[in-house]
């Protein structure tokens, strides 16, 4: 019986596993998707952080803490944006 729980629960890890990865390839490919949509180039630092920041979003929903980081994350894009126009 604790072998079938043990392979219950091996399973529903890798098929989390493979879910969170699923969700930030996607977010990943959103992020570079944007960036080319808005026309401003992001370093591989600020894709990795953006990504991070919305695969949260995606994982654990919104929040006031997660919201104040989308607010930074929106105004760093716009200086951005700013000053390649």
């Amino acid at each position: 019986m604790l072998n079938i729980l043990n392979k219950n629960q091996m399973a529903q890890n890798d098929y989390q596993k493979n879910q969170e990865s699923i969700v930030r390839q996607s977010t990943l490919k959103f992020v570079g998707d944007y960036c080319k949509m808005i026309g401003t180039p992001l370093t591989l630092k600020e894709v990795v952080g953006v990504t991070n920041v919305l695969v949260d979003y995606c994982t654990n929903g919104y929040s006031k803490e997660l919201g104040e980081r989308l607010d930074k994350i929106d105004s760093h894009i716009q200086s951005k944006f700013e000053e390649t126009l």
